[in-house]
């Protein structure tokens, strides 16, 4: 089956999906003291080295309530406005701190963010990233989570099919690939093209399913290969991540950055199909309550476009660009020369 393109664009199921952490990020603020400690204006290392609390969790926060209107930025620093101080301080005859305190009891994964952010490190099982990590995962798990991650990564598969050039690739591996909808999609519309899914064993059979439904059996695979620890396979000449940047540390995905160009011939390109912060870091608003997202369960942020180029150009790609390619998506290319 080859989907058309869908249409409308997804932008609104997850602005939907999306506002679900704004409470999450009011409540965590408040127990954590971050109006408090914006008496006077700080930047967002500032704000970390007077708390003590994590910096990546810090910075996910802080953005959070920007984009709520919470906290104004002005020359790089945080600073409370009408709103915040008329409702979220504690010596206001308005302060609405007992309703989120209240609140906070019942929302999902509370205290795990709550320990993310306040001491950088989930106490807490994370089966997903855990998986990835040590290579090992449960098949039952397996098909929980590439369900979930097939859903969200639909739309915005056929959409960069549409919107993005593949033109003169030949051999594409989809690294992290899931479900196996990009390379599906990009398949679909490429006849010339062929796929593999590089995954963890019992991700790639769940795959296999998808990509028989997909009808590109023929032209998509899967290769079980753990990305940390093995080799990678030789003869493609574009490797594709979505979504898997965002998982992972600055200094793991410059490892992965490496390892792609190290296993590219010259002429490969690499592929990161990510939603991008604003330089700024604290806009627009699905990547940044996404990159909150991403302190539950994953190591990672979501990345303004020159971080990605520094890890690129790091690893020794070159001709670095962005484009747009579906929804709240961009692709971010690179070449190895």
């Amino acid at each position: 089956m080859n989907p058309a393109l869908p249409v409308i664009d997804d932008t609104k199921i997850w602005d939907s999906m999306l506002s679900l952490y704004n409470t999450h990020a009011i409540a965590l603020a408040l127990e954590l003291g971050i109006f408090e400690a914006l008496e006077n204006p700080l930047s967002a290392d500032e704000i970390t080295a007077k708390l003590g609390y994590s910096q990546r969790g810090m910075k996910a926060l802080l953005a959070m309530l920007k984009i709520q209107d919470l906290l104004d930025r002005h020359e790089g620093k945080y600073q409370l406005n009408n709103l915040s101080r008329t409702y979220m301080l504690k010596g206001s005859p308005y302060f609405w701190g007992s309703f989120f305190n209240w609140t906070s009891q019942s929302l999902p994964n509370y205290k795990i963010y709550l320990e993310n952010i306040r001491d950088g490190e989930t106490k807490e099982e994370r089966e997903a990233a855990d998986g990835w990590e040590s290579g090992e995962m449960d098949p039952e798990f397996a098909r929980t989570i590439t369900d979930y991650m097939h859903c969200h990564s639909m739309a915005s598969a056929v959409g960069l099919s549409h919107t993005c050039d593949f033109t003169g690739v030949k051999k594409l591996l989809d690294i992290g690939g899931g479900s196996g909808c990009y390379a599906s999609a990009i398949a679909n519309q490429y006849p010339e093209l062929q796929c593999t899914i590089m995954e963890l064993k019992p991700v790639c059979a769940v795959a296999d399913d998808y990509i028989a439904k997909a009808g590109v059996a023929d032209r998509v695979d899967t290769r079980a290969v753990d990305m940390f620890r093995e080799a990678w396979p030789q003869g493609y000449d574009a490797h594709f991540f979505a979504n898997v940047f965002h998982d992972w540390s600055i200094e793991t995905c410059a490892e992965l950055a490496q390892k792609s160009f190290d296993a590219l011939a010259p002429g490969g390109r690499i592929c990161l199909q990510e939603m991008l912060l604003d330089e700024s870091g604290d806009a627009p608003c699905a990547p940044v309550a996404f990159s909150f997202l991403m302190t539950w369960g994953t190591k990672g942020q979501q990345f303004t476009y020159n971080q990605l180029e520094a890890m690129l150009t790091a690893a020794g790609f070159k001709n670095i660009k962005a484009q747009r390619s579906y929804g709240y998506y961009s692709l971010v290319t690179g070449e190895k020369p």
